[in-house]
């Protein structure tokens, strides 16, 4: 039987395909470097570390781990499926609650990401090593220690600060350091978020570290690996989505490795270093203890807030709907963070939250699932029964995160948030408006005028009415003159000009007119008072130079224009006032010894009141209905039901 030669032997037999592939570029293919491997894992883990470290590898979205002591043997086999390292030990898995040791602090950039709106970042085309120098010399100048070194992960950055080991105990510590070098979410302007709350220490923490995290920001930090489970990719190993190697980038010399006191980066970055806030604590110790300061608190029984978590999944539902999209580096957080609130509203399991969420944040569903495995676990507990005592409350095993650390995962501007509609999830360590603050701010939004404004407003007017009372106008005039421009009642008026009287004086400023006259679509909504509600509006404001143009002259005679009906109000019992014209009437008394007395004011003395006026009567308001009364009315008296309802 005849040899029959290999098709792809005969495709290299020919000579136009092996031209075409000679012209092709020679693409180096990266190898694994198993030492360096093992130089790292032991420079973070050295031998005689107590707990256990884990080597991990993702495929196919799943990360698939394995746990070793710091004295076992890492060989070919163990290394050759290894793609990251934990950056602490635990004690028997890779969970927050079974942390060993800490000490090591980290930071992980990835400039080729997108920002939360889903635009490229400014040092997108810089090149790693460049990046590398401008970032280390900001945090040279924020008076930080050096990093210990820096790696090149493939697609980003990571700088580690190799310190001494901490108990696991320790893990609040490494969580407020970390805080406090990744810092908050910053505005779009690259302000820092305000505070409500006056804290001179944190404000000049804030100074100091801002224009770091600025510099952060740009270059990509990655927000969502701040937790002590975190693992980094392995020096040697080979990155599958950029398909080049992960090495060291500085120092070039394992030996040139310098170790870092965590004591002296938590000074650097903290509000307090470790001696001030010693200090303040022993002053605290003497304060004298307040009453019943021995009594053991009893544990409160936690009191589920299903409609706080309901809205806060409604938010974060609405922020998506807002930008469109979850960008790519926090559609992880989003899905563990949505998977949260709704697992603490409406309850679920793992694959109800990754088959509802997964499509919504664009992750495929083996992902979506392997990034709520500890939540998952979590839940089974919390439906267990399995509550967990922090201080003086019992709280369930899930996540209770706030709405600051949800922002500052997710990257949330205050204007985003003010945009989005959102109240919980907002930046900065701010304390939640009250309703009564957000009613006054939509108030201010639908147009109305703030108190302060009003008072201002009304100040200005009594000036006003005093200077035209200066120029010999009479108070009718004065009164006249503020009702005109400002479209207010005399008494609001009066009242003006007596708070203008009693206020201190005030430099008067001129202003010069407008040349041209502003539009209809240019003159802002006033707010007046609910008198005009059903009849017409008062003309807007107008400056008092307009005004006093605007006011009608008065006759020869020094006589205002009278009223078309005279105004007549019952002041009491046996005291009416009858007004002609403003500031211009009589009162009326009616007493049984001295008969009717009628009293002018304003100048009215040639006014006669005639002898048959009777002045309004002051009627009651009818008692409201009750059964009861009706029922009895018929054979009991209103004495004696008043005494009857009384008890009596």
């Amino acid at each position: 039987m005849p040899f029959v030669r290999p098709s792809f032997l005969a495709f290299l037999d020919d000579p136009d395909h092996r031209a075409r592939l000679a012209a092709l570029p020679a693409r180096p293919v990266a190898v694994a470097d198993y030492e360096e491997m093992v130089a790292h894992i032991r420079l973070l883990h050295p031998r005689g570390g107590d707990g256990v470290f884990v080597l991990a590898t993702k495929r196919a979205g799943f990360y698939r781990q394995t746990s070793y002591g710091c004295r076992d043997y890492l060989g070919l086999e163990e290394l050759s499926a290894a793609q990251f390292v934990s950056v602490n030990r635990f004690m028997r898995r890779r969970a927050g609650e079974m942390l060993a040791s800490v000490g090591h602090v980290w930071l992980e950039f990835d400039p080729y990401a997108e920002d939360a709106l889903g635009r490229a970042l400014p040092y997108r085309d810089l090149p790693i090593e460049d990046l590398r120098v401008l970032l280390a010399a900001a945090i040279a100048a924020a008076g930080l220690p050096a990093p210990s070194y820096w790696t090149a992960s493939g697609r980003g950055l990571h700088a580690v600060w190799l310190c001494e080991a901490l108990p696991g105990r320790a893990g609040p510590k490494l969580r407020r350091i970390l805080d406090a070098l990744y810092g908050p979410t910053l505005n779009a302007d690259g302000s820092v978020p305000a505070r409500r709350r006056a804290d001179p220490d944190r404000d000049a923490q804030e100074a100091k570290l801002a224009p770091l995290w600025r510099t952060f920001r740009d270059a990509g930090l990655d927000r969502g690996t701040q937790d002590a489970t975190r693992v980094l990719r392995i020096w040697g190993t080979v990155n599958p989505k950029s398909g080049t190697l992960c090495r060291r980038l500085w120092p070039s010399s394992i030996e040139d490795i310098q170790r870092c006191r965590i004591d002296a980066l938590a000074d650097a970055v903290l509000p307090l270093t470790g001696a001030a806030f010693r200090a303040r604590m022993a002053e605290k110790a003497l304060m004298p203890a307040p009453a019943n300061s021995n009594k053991a608190p009893a544990a409160r029984a936690y009191a589920g807030k299903t409609a706080s978590w309901e809205r806060r999944l409604q938010e974060l539902l609405r922020l998506r709907e807002h930008r469109g999209r979850i960008a790519v580096g926090q559609r992880h957080a989003w899905v563990f963070l949505t998977a949260n609130a709704y697992a603490q509203a409406k309850g679920g399991d793992l694959a109800t939250w990754a088959a509802l969420l997964a499509p919504l944040a664009g992750l495929p569903l083996a992902e979506a699932a392997d990034c709520l495995g500890t939540l998952g676990r979590r839940q089974k507990r919390h439906e267990a029964g399995e509550v967990v005592e922090h201080g003086d409350r019992a709280w369930n095993p899930l996540y209770h995160y706030s709405g600051a650390k949800m922002a500052d995962l997710l990257g949330v501007t205050t204007e985003e948030a003010d945009a989005a509609g959102l109240r919980f999830i907002r930046p900065g360590k701010a304390v939640a408006l009250t309703a009564i603050e957000r009613k006054a701010a939509k108030r201010v939004r639908d147009g109305a005028v703030p108190r302060s404004d009003r008072a201002d407003a009304k100040l200005q007017a009594g000036r006003h009415g005093l200077a035209l009372r200066a120029e010999g106008k009479t108070l009718a005039e004065a009164v006249a003159a503020i009702q005109a421009s400002h479209g207010r009642g005399r008494t609001w008026a009066c009242e003006a000009m007596k708070a203008a009287s009693e206020a201190p004086a005030e430099a008067v400023v001129e202003t010069p007119s407008p040349a041209v006259e502003p539009r209809m679509s240019d003159v802002q909504p006033v707010r007046f008072s609910g008198r005009y509600i059903g009849g017409e509006a008062p003309p807007p404001a107008q400056t008092p130079d307009r005004a006093v143009d605007q006011t009608p002259t008065p006759p020869a005679e020094d006589r205002v224009i009278p009223f078309p009906t005279p105004r007549i109000r019952r002041n009491s019992a046996i005291s009416t006032s009858i007004e002609f014209s403003p500031g211009v009437g009589v009162t009326i008394l009616e007493d049984k010894f001295w008969g009717r007395l009628v009293i002018p004011f304003g100048g009215c003395d040639d006014v006669k009141v005639p002898d048959c006026y009777s002045p309004p009567v002051k009627r009651r308001r009818p008692p409201a209905y009750s059964p009861a009364a009706a029922f009895l009315s018929a054979s009991t008296s209103e004495n004696q039901y008043r005494r009857m309802k009384q008890g009596w």
